[in-house]
């Protein structure tokens, strides 16, 4: 038997022709094949492998412990051998994990290419069942929640079923995991199924090169990286202009233990890939509950995990949404990276790069984070909380900006969002100014209580963070203190985002209000009963440009304009009604004086 491990098949490659570089067959001496353990294989052209004949070592390459296959040309895998790759879930029989496949369909069936784990290179074959659980053992995965999507609604979810080959490259797929556990201990002392993970073998050609997937504009797709290698999201989604450059991750209330449409808990979560020089933005779901039509029927108090930065792994699946009239998404090479330790719908763990880059495809280096950017929680009645991201870039506008800016996806009967060209954003990236008033839609579905907090900032320590209340003229530091609120209604131009407070201190008002006594002060009026006259002396300095008397009822008695220039103002009172007056004078720069006079004729 020969094994070709990962040094050996770099070295000393294989050839068939000038189109492969890697070619795995049995020999007369028994099975060949290329096992991989924690490391990245690289082949600069195609692939040919042949199906050993021995079960427990019948595929050509293993890929192990997160060894990741990247390719440079874009030729396609050939023979009847494959490749073998496992990958983690984190769902139970009655949660769903948005898969996608890194291996071909085409002519296969379920059973050729998801398997059971047994050792760290024999699989059985999984078992499916019409049945509404899955089981982990044997593993059994449930053919009732194999759906794939798009469209616009709860409707467009299209059955799979047996019909793997509806799964095309590229295409994303939803399936629930399984129930029990699977304690088999297969790799570096971690069991098949600990509970809620279960380990899938997936197991065929390995998917290579360009791969499309048309998208209507409007319309969203359930795709996934289709690739046994962890995939730059960041990259493609910024690529890909015939989608809006976002990618949204579902995600749900774990153990909810029951089919039922009306009793599921979720909602998706958000990855914007920002300007390029991070890693991107991800704010987590809010969850809902909906009916059994799939429509939205209320919040719930549950939201999310923290669960995906630049980079996503062997098999995620994610919804996008077509825009530019639509077209092919189009998924490539360039797009690979190396990164390990990436779980599926997480990448928590430490990354791992390498120093060496690849033809076509890269190894990932984390960016560092010169974002300036903070998080703002909205809370409602203290049940549930709408996470909203404000990012500060040179490249971004005021507007809308593709693969920045992150649309509301489904919102909730009460929620906040940003306010970009009057369409509502979850994520929002603009430039950086520091005199600017930045919008936050809000509605109530009724009377309740609104928490404004700063949750994160990043680079931003240095700035004040107000929330302006323009009802109230008010401004508080939510990066120290929450702003408490009761609102029942839609409110599109009351609540703003500040880095300048507009209102005076306490020491200015005090200030200002004694400067304001002391110019009221500096002007006289003067009822003079006896002559039945009313006079108004201004200093040197005050223009005053009308006045006028009010009686009581608010009506006026006396009004006139008069010359700025003018410093003594004298009024005829003796055909008014003994009563109290209100004196009011307006001066040139827009003040006003108001002052009590006694008429006694």
């Amino acid at each position: 038997m020969k094994q070709y491990y990962i040094i050996l098949a770099l070295i000393f490659p294989m050839l068939v022709n000038a189109q492969v570089d890697l070619f795995v067959s049995p020999s007369s001496n028994g099975d060949s094949y290329v096992y991989v353990n924690d490391e990245i294989l690289y082949v600069n052209k195609g692939i040919k492998l042949k199906k050993n004949s021995t079960g427990s070592t019948e595929a050509s390459i293993y890929l192990r412990n997160e060894a990741q296959l990247l390719q440079g040309d874009t030729i396609k895998s050939s023979g009847d051998g494959y490749l073998s790759v496992f990958q983690e879930g984190t769902s139970n029989a009655f949660d769903y994990n948005y898969w996608s496949l890194p291996v071909s369909t085409e002519n296969k069936t379920w059973k050729q290419i998801i398997y059971e784990p047994k050792t760290k290179t024999l699989s059985n074959k999984a078992n499916f069942t019409s049945g509404l659980n899955g089981q982990a053992l044997p593993l059994t995965i449930s053919k009732r929640w194999l759906y794939i999507f798009r469209g616009t609604g709860y409707s467009n979810w299209e059955h799979v079923g047996n019909d793997v080959e509806k799964i095309k490259p590229g295409f994303g797929f939803s399936m629930k995991g399984t129930n029990n556990d699977n304690l088999s201990d297969i790799v570096n002392g971690i069991p098949n199924n600990p509970g809620s993970a279960q380990r899938y073998d997936f197991r065929g050609l390995p998917n290579n090169g360009d791969i499309k997937v048309w998208v209507d504009e409007g319309n969203s797709v359930l795709i996934g990286n289709p690739y046994p290698s962890s995939l730059d999201l960041q990259k493609f989604l910024i690529e890909n202009d015939k989608i809006t450059g976002i990618a949204y991750f579902w995600d749900s209330k774990e153990n909810v233990n029951s089919h039922q449409l009306n009793e599921y808990e979720g909602g998706y979560g958000y990855y914007s890939p920002g300007d390029g020089n991070d890693s991107g933005v991800y704010t987590r779901a809010v969850f809902a509950k909906y009916n059994g039509n799939g429509i939205y029927q209320r919040n719930t108090n549950n939201q999310g995990k923290n669960l995906l930065k630049q980079n996503i792994p062997i098999a995620q699946g994610f919804m996008v949404v077509g825009a530019n009239g639509g077209g092919n998404i189009v998924f490539s090479n360039k797009h690979r990276v190396y990164e390990p330790e990436l779980e599926l719908k997480s990448s928590q763990k430490s990354q791992t790069p390498l120093a060496n880059q690849t033809k076509n495809s890269s190894i990932i280096i984390p960016k560092k984070n010169n974002a300036l950017r903070l998080r703002l929680n909205i809370s409602f009645n203290d049940t549930y909380t709408r996470q909203l991201v404000l990012a500060f870039s040179d490249r971004a506008t005021n507007g809308y900006d593709r693969a920045m800016d992150a649309a509301m996806y489904g919102k909730l009967s009460s929620d906040a969002a940003w306010n970009i060209d009057d369409q509502e954003y979850v994520i929002n990236y603009k430039p950086f100014r520091r005199d600017e008033l930045i919008p936050v839609n809000l509605i109530t579905n009724n009377n309740m209580e609104v928490d404004f907090f700063i949750v994160q900032n990043e680079n931003l320590e240095n700035e004040n963070i107000f929330l302006y209340d323009s009802e109230n003229n008010r401004y508080t530091d939510i990066k120290k203190e929450h702003y408490k609120v009761q609102l029942n209604g839609d409110f599109k131009d009351r609540f703003f985002i500040a880095f300048e407070n507009d209102q005076p201190t306490e020491e200015e008002k005090v200030q200002a209000s004694a400067e304001e006594e002391e110019f009221v002060a500096s002007i006289d009026v003067f009822q003079n009963n006896n002559e039945g006259r009313l006079q108004v002396l201004v200093p040197q300095n005050v223009k005053v440009k009308h006045i006028s008397v009010y009686n009581l009822n608010a009506g006026a008695v006396i009004s006139k304009d008069v010359s700025t220039s003018e410093k003594d103002f004298s009024f005829s009172t003796s055909n008014l009604r003994d009563a109290i007056y209100i004196v009011q004078i307006n001066t040139a720069d827009n003040r006003t004086v108001t002052k009590k006079i006694t008429v006694k004729n």
